[in-house]
């Protein structure tokens, strides 16, 4: 039932203005829960993209006093990926063009339900 939901608020999440797709993933493994939206190699980027989250993991304690990481943020010339944690040891990635604009609060807020979901499986 959760499962179902998730892919649902994913599904939704995507079609928020100015994101060209999501995806979540496992932060550990870099495997693909599910993706949405419309993007040519989506998975592969989202699974790659894990691997931006857990280089500030290995570094982390340089960066403990500015505070708990709430997202990443990686401007390619194409595409702009937004990492957010989202549950234990899953992220959301949000891809969107840096031209684009996105509300950012709404996808944090969005996030913060999909995080309850994924707590819940």
């Amino acid at each position: 039932m959760n499962a179902g939901r998730l892919r649902d608020g994913l599904d939704q999440l995507a079609l928020m203005p100015g994101l060209q797709g999501c995806a979540l993933v496992e932060i550990d493994t870099g495997m693909v829960w599910h993706t949405a939206g419309s993007i040519a190699d989506g998975q592969k980027i989202a699974e790659a993209s894990s691997d931006y989250w857990r280089l500030y993991q290995r570094q982390k304690v340089h960066f403990e006093h500015l505070g708990e990481l709430r997202a990443q943020v990686m401007m390619h010339h194409e595409v702009r990926i937004t990492m957010l944690p989202c549950g234990p040891g899953m992220l959301l990635i949000a891809l969107s063009r840096e031209q684009d604009r996105v509300d950012w609060a709404q996808l944090q807020s969005r996030t913060q339900a999909l995080k309850q979901l994924v707590a819940a499986l």
